[in-house]
């Protein structure tokens, strides 16, 4: 997302397709993840049932918006290019819709990670939780650091681009 505020200068084609490489670089990652979890969770002694709270639910949904969001751009913004001028009108309309729901899915995923690091807490740390282990302190930081890394990125995204003001002395030049 971030892509688009800080490539202002690059060509727009480049911006989407490095935007989309991003992407599909992270499919694996989602994929592998969550084969990892289902295993982790089906292999275990005894078994951990899947999808029974809410961070898993949530991070479903996440997947789920994160698959129909690049279906979705990849077809509008790509590959409806080849007549481009049939499809302005609609790409442009579809412009906000795509990244209203890309911050939502970022956010969401952050909140995953946060009640997912809630979750392990809970679980791996229990009572002792409230006495403030290192490991306490450790998931506490970092679910503090992805807070931090929410409200940057969707202040930067959201944020109005500067306009730059000529000044009097190089107009006269």
């Amino acid at each position: 997302m971030l892509l688009y505020r800080v490539s202002r200068c690059c060509r727009r084609i480049y911006v989407k397709l490095v935007h989309t490489l991003f992407h599909v670089l992270a499919i694996p990652c989602v994929v592998l993840g969550f084969m990892a979890v289902l295993d982790y969770h089906n292999l275990s002694q005894p078994p951990i049932p899947n999808f029974y709270s809410i961070h898993s639910w949530m991070g479903f949904v996440t997947m789920g918006l994160f698959a129909l969001q690049f279906v979705v751009g990849f077809f509008s913004f790509l590959v409806l290019l080849c007549c481009e001028s049939a499809t302005a009108n609609f790409r442009a309309s579809l412009v906000p819709i795509h990244a209203t729901f890309g911050l939502t899915t970022f956010m969401l995923a952050i909140a995953t990670c946060l009640t997912g690091l809630t979750e392990k807490a809970y679980f791996s740390l229990g009572k002792e939780y409230s006495q403030w282990p290192e490991e306490g302190i450790i998931i506490n930081a970092l679910a503090m650091v992805l807070v931090a890394l929410g409200i940057v990125v969707s202040y930067a995204v959201r944020r109005e681009p500067l306009r730059v003001k000529s000044s009097s002395y190089v107009s006269e030049r």
